[in-house]
């Protein structure tokens, strides 16, 4: 049986918030990863996952993605600060290419 990710993905400056539902993460990630850029040049790069869920049923992350999609913003800022309070980026791939980002992440390791 597949397991079902419900996902909400933001930009770095968590201006826009979106909710998406897939049944392979990785893949799903590696599609945002790559198509950034391509439709809209100068619009968000929503590079950020802060908020996931897993389902065993199709049925009901559909169900719970509608459900999200009419939160209001304050609602779903209030859902992501519950599990993820310092918005930090749950993708286990690194999408924020970022030279900030990075160099936050090389004072992370140990010296």
């Amino acid at each position: 049986m597949k397991s079902h990710t419900l996902y909400i993905i933001t930009d770095s400056n968590r201006q826009f918030l979106n909710v998406d539902i897939t049944s392979d993460f990785n893949r799903a990630m590696n599609e945002i990863k790559s198509s950034c850029n391509i439709f809209f040049p100068n619009g968000p790069h929503l590079t950020r996952v802060v908020y996931m869920e897993k389902f065993d049923c199709q049925e009901h992350a559909e169900k719970r993605q509608f459900e999200l999609n009419h939160f209001t913003r304050m609602q779903k800022e209030k859902l992501i600060r519950k599990q993820n309070a310092n918005w930090n980026n749950l993708c286990p791939t690194n999408m924020d290419t970022s030279k900030k980002n990075r160099l936050f992440i090389l004072h992370k390791q140990p010296i």
